[in-house]
C-alpha cells in the first residue's frame, strides 16, 4: 500500500466534503432567500401580522408608498432609534404580505434630492424627520413627525429648557405609536406596548381605502354640556374629540331644541356631562334618530345633585334609555376602600370586568388588566325587555367594596349603608345596547362617569384612551380594529460601572483567545504524537 497516496486521498476527500457541504449550505441559503414566507414561534406572535390586519388590508383600493425621511444614526434620541427599530420589523411584515395592491417602503435623505425618483417625484416630499403614507390618487397622511430642535442653553433663564430627548418623547407620545407609559428607575417614561400595526392599518385605509363621505359626530349643547373644543388640561374634552377624528369622523355641536330632525350626515350624537333636563322635543329627536335613522348615541353622564330631586330622572332620558335596554339610576357609587383611589390625584379606579362572555369592546382591556380612572360615578344597568329589538350588556363595574347610595345629596359623610334602598357592589358603570337585527345599525353606549373621557384622564392613562377608542370604533362599525392587539415590548437594562465595563471587555477578548490557543495546542500535540 502506498501510504503517501493514501494520505493524499484522505486530504482530497476532506476537501471535497468541505466543498460539497459549503455548496449545500449556499444552495439552501439561496433557496430560502427566495421563499417569501416565515413562521413565528414566539408566544405573542410578535413577528407576524394579526388576522384582523390581513382582512383589513384586503380593502385597499390603491397602492401605498410609505416614506421615511428620518436619518437613522446614533445621534438620534434613543426613543426615536427604538421607534425606527420597531418600525423596521413591522414594515418588513407589511412588505412581505401578498396584498392586492403593493405596499412600498422608501427611506429618503432629503439632503440628497437625487434619491427622489419615479413616482415619488409627484408627491412633493418636503417633511423632514417624518413618516408619511402616500397614495397615487393624491391622498397622504403623516403618522409621525419629529422636529429635531436644538436645546437652548440650560443656563439661560429667559428660555425654557427642553432637551432633544424630551421633544422626541412628546412627538412619539402624540403619535400614539406607543402606549402604557410607565416611569423607570431613572425617572424617564418608557412605553410598554407598541401600537404601530394598528396605527399603520388605520392610516393605510384612510389613504388608500374605500372612498366614503365623512360622517359627523354632533355634541349636544344647551344643557351645560362639555364642549369638544374645550382644551382645558383637566376637564376639557378636546382629547376625546381627537379620538373621533382618528376614526375619520368630523366633530361639531348641535342644539336639539332648534332642529326638527337630526341632520342626515349624522353618525352619532354625544351627550357629554349634561347639567340640565332635556325637553320632550329633544328626547323625541333622539328616539327618532336611533329607531328610524340607524343613528347611535353616546351618553357620558354624572350624578348631579341639583336635579336629583326633580321628577325627571336621568336628565329626562329615563324612558328612552329603558326602551333601549338600559336603566340609569339617580344614585352615587360610594367606595370606602382607599386602595381603590389614586394616591396623588384622588381618581377612582374602575378595574372590575364581566366574569363571563366579555364584550369585544372590553375584552382586550380585561386581558391586559387595565385600570380605568374616573371620579364620581352613577350606576348604569343593563336590562332585558321582552319583545324589545335591543340587547344590552354591561362592560365595567366599580369594586366589590362599593355600593350605590340612594338619596345621596341628603346622606351624611361617611354614609351608613341602607340595606333596603342601597345597592351592593360591584355596581355597573358602563353599559351598551345594540339592535338584534343586522338590518339595523343603531348602537347606544352609556358611561356613568364623564371624567373617564376628560383630557386629564385620556392623557395620563392608556386604559381610558383604549376604552374610548374601542367604544367609538364599535359605534363607527370599525370593530375589526378592536382586535388588533398592541405588541408587548420586552425591555432590558444593563447597569455597570466603568471598572465593570473594562472587566467585561477584557474577559470577552481573553476567553475566545484562550479557546483558540487551546485548539492550536491540541492540534500540535496530535501531530507530535
Amino acid at each position: 500500500m502506498d501510504f503517501k497516496k493514501s494520505r493524499r486521498n484522505r486530504k482530497l476527500d476532506s476537501w471535497i466534503t468541505i466543498v460539497l457541504l459549503s455548496s449545500l449550505a449556499l444552495s439552501l441559503n439561496f433557496i430560502i432567500s427566495k421563499v417569501n414566507s416565515n413562521i413565528d414561534l414566539t408566544p405573542d406572535k410578535k413577528f407576524i401580522l394579526s388576522r384582523e390586519t390581513l382582512a383589513l388590508l384586503n380593502k385597499m383600493e390603491d397602492s401605498i408608498d410609505i416614506v421615511i425621511t428620518i436619518k437613522n444614526n446614533n445621534d438620534l434620541p434613543k426613543i426615536v432609534q427604538k421607534l425606527l427599530s420597531d418600525l423596521d420589523i413591522l414594515l418588513q411584515k407589511f412588505k412581505q404580505e401578498s396584498t392586492k395592491y403593493p405596499i412600498n417602503i422608501y427611506r429618503l435623505n432629503l439632503d440628497s434630492p437625487k434619491n427622489i425618483k419615479g413616482s415619488l417625484l409627484g408627491y412633493n416630499i418636503s417633511n423632514e424627520n417624518a413618516i408619511t403614507l402616500y397614495s397615487p390618487r393624491g391622498t397622504q397622511k403623516t403618522i409621525f413627525k419629529f422636529e429635531d430642535k436644538q436645546s437652548p442653553n440650560p443656563y439661560d433663564l429667559t428660555q425654557t429648557f427642553k432637551s432633544r430627548d424630551s421633544h422626541a418623547r412628546q412627538a412619539i407620545w402624540q403619535s400614539e405609536l406607543y402606549e402604557d407609559w410607565t416611569e423607570t428607575g431613572r425617572g424617564v417614561l418608557e412605553p410598554n406596548f407598541f401600537r404601530g400595526e394598528q396605527v399603520l392599518v388605520e392610516a393605510i385605509l384612510e389613504v388608500a381605502g374605500p372612498k366614503e363621505e365623512k360622517k359627523v359626530v354632533y355634541f349636544t349643547r344647551g344643557h351645560g354640556e362639555a364642549s369638544p373644543t374645550d382644551f382645558d388640561s383637566e376637564s376639557g374634552f378636546s382629547e376625546f374629540r381627537r379620538i373621533f377624528e382618528e376614526s375619520n369622523l368630523n366633530v361639531t355641536t348641535m342644539d336639539l331644541s332648534l332642529v326638527d330632525t337630526v341632520p342626515k350626515n349624522a353618525k352619532m350624537i354625544v351627550i357629554a356631562h349634561p347639567k340640565g333636563i332635556f325637553l320632550d322635543k329633544e328626547v323625541a329627536n333622539l328616539r327618532n334618530f336611533v329607531l328610524n335613522e340607524d343613528g347611535s348615541v353616546l351618553l357620558c353622564i354624572d350624578p348631579v345633585s341639583e336635579i336629583s330631586v326633580i321628577d325627571r330622572p336621568v336628565f329626562g332620558l329615563r324612558n328612552v334609555l329603558k326602551e333601549w335596554g338600559i336603566r340609569c339610576h339617580d344614585m352615587l357609587v360610594y367606595d370606602s376602600n382607599t386602595q381603590n383611589y389614586d394616591y396623588f390625584s384622588g381618581a377612582y379606579y374602575l378595574s372590575t370586568y364581566p366574569t363571563s362572555r366579555p364584550h369585544q369592546i372590553i375584552k382586550p382591556l380585561m386581558e391586559q388588566e387595565f385600570r380605568i380612572f374616573g371620579s364620581r360615578c352613577r350606576p348604569v344597568e343593563s336590562i332585558q325587555n321582552k319583545g324589545s329589538i335591543f340587547q344590552s350588556s354591561e362592560l365595567l363595574y366599580s369594586s366589590r367594596d362599593s355600593w350605590a347610595l340612594s338619596g345621596w345629596p341628603n346622606r351624611k359623610n361617611p354614609p351608613q349603608k341602607n340595606n333596603l334602598l342601597d345597592i351592593d357592589g360591584p355596581i355597573p358603570v358602563v353599559a351598551i345596547s345594540e339592535t338584534k337585527f343586522k338590518t339595523k345599525k343603531s348602537k347606544i353606549a352609556v358611561v356613568g362617569c364623564s371624567t373617564i373621557f376628560s383630557n386629564q384622564n385620556l392623557k395620563r392613562n392608556s386604559g381610558n384612551k383604549y376604552l374610548g377608542r374601542n367604544i367609538v370604533r364599535w359605534i363607527n362599525e370599525n370593530s375589526a380594529y378592536l382586535n388588533i392587539p398592541p405588541k408587548k415590548i420586552n425591555q432590558y437594562t444593563l447597569s455597570m460601572t466603568d471598572k465593570d465595563f473594562k472587566k467585561m471587555t477584557y474577559l470577552s477578548i481573553l476567553v475566545p483567545a484562550l479557546v483558540v490557543a487551546l485548539g492550536f495546542f491540541v492540534s500540535w500535540l496530535r501531530k507530535e504524537l
